[in-house]
């Protein structure tokens, strides 16, 4: 059976890309327009999502070739990256790697029963969206993984996985019902309490969305309280004193994975990150090369400038993924030295391990595609 080649359409939020077979749309992904943070930049991303080949249809390569015609589309169009959540061992072939972890915690219902607040928790109305869009850039203007939420956002389309519905409360003080002070978006489901964001400073806001999560999961009867945030996050340090049980899970070839496009765009997206790891005293150029090929980056006036190809003695990583890796946190320079993937001389290797840290990266789930 022949089949036409793969095209895109532009829709509202990015781009749909599919195999059209007799009129009907047989293999298809969309595009999602994002801007996401490593650090202190921000790139411009295409979230990959709904990729599916019709069942009479599979095992031809289809999904593999809207898959190709979406790279080279994000790449004309001119995107630092391109991420996606993906199945094991397949997303892989087309370049993606696993970048980011999935963090959870959870807390015992009866140790959340204990905390008290003199604030409270009301639903959430539209009129609150700014104040929420407000309090969660405060949360995570340094976060890697972190979607960007511009002016335009306007609502949580699920909980804390998809097609999950959710329900969002806002805290307010007594007497001051309109003022937000922190929020929290659980899942509205019968078999879990579990928080897809949070968001909020200080004890007494925190207290009272552990006293609603504690309430709601009485009327569950779930002994557990879970939640989707990071360890770093301010709620979930604060939950560590109620007794706390980690649920960080690193998938391998799966989850969280993405890929660069072109390197020099990426790595010139990347320069604000950079300009503030790359040391005073460090050599003030850095070449890196991969298999698919190289980019030199030198610091001037505290500022990071991005080339294609490199001069003199590059510091050689072993794949893109590797480098995707560590761009974004999931690895460090020392274990990529350990493993052999990562080789250079003293001075280059020193000012990696300054420039490729690990991170706690995170994107919630609200964000994704």
């Amino acid at each position: 059976m022949e089949y036409g080649e793969p095209i895109a359409v532009r829709t509202d939020d990015g781009w749909k890309v599919e195999i059209l077979h007799q009129g009907k749309s047989i293999s298809r992904l969309w595009i999602a327009d994002r801007r996401m943070r490593i650090g202190a930049a921000s790139l411009s991303i295409g979230g990959i999502a709904g990729v599916g080949t019709d069942h009479e249809h599979r095992r031809r390569g289809l999904a593999l070739r809207v898959l190709n015609k979406s790279l080279q589309l994000m790449q004309k169009e001119g995107y630092d990256a391109s991420f996606l959540f993906g199945i094991e061992d397949f997303y892989h072939r087309v370049g993606f790697s696993t970048c980011m972890p999935e963090h959870g915690f959870a807390i015992d219902t009866r140790a959340a029963e204990t905390v008290r607040s003199p604030f409270r928790t009301r639903p959430m109305k539209d009129a609150d969206l700014k104040a929420v869009r407000t309090i969660y850039e405060r949360h995570n203007a340094l976060r890697t993984g972190s979607v960007v939420r511009t002016r335009t956002w306007q609502r949580f389309p699920m909980g804390s996985g998809f097609g999950v519905s959710a329900m969002a409360r806002i805290v307010y003080a007594p007497g001051a019902r309109e003022r937000v002070l922190g929020y929290v978006l659980c899942d509205d489901v019968s078999d879990r309490c579990r928080v897809a964001e949070a968001g909020g400073i200080g004890d007494d806001v925190n207290a009272a969305i552990v006293g609603f999560l504690a309430q709601r999961a009485v009327q569950l009867r779930r002994e557990w309280i879970s939640a989707s945030v990071p360890q770093d996050h301010a709620f979930a340090v604060y939950c560590r004193r109620l007794g706390y049980r980690d649920e960080t899970r690193y998938p391998r070839n799966a989850g969280a994975m993405g890929r660069a496009l072109d390197w020099t765009r990426f790595f010139t997206a990347l320069a604000p990150e950079l300009a503030q790891c790359w040391p005073a005293d460090a050599p003030q150029q850095l070449c890196l090369r991969s298999a698919d090929g190289a980019v030199t980056l030198a610091r001037r006036g505290g500022r990071i400038h991005v080339r294609e190809g490199s001069s003199g003695r590059p510091l050689c990583v072993s794949d893109s993924a590797l480098l995707m890796q560590l761009a974004m946190g999931f690895r460090d320079a020392d274990d990529a030295i350990g493993a052999g993937t990562l080789t250079g001389n003293g001075a280059q290797l020193t000012l990696a391990r300054a420039l490729f840290p690990l991170r706690v990266a995170h994107m919630s789930w609200p964000d994704r595609f």
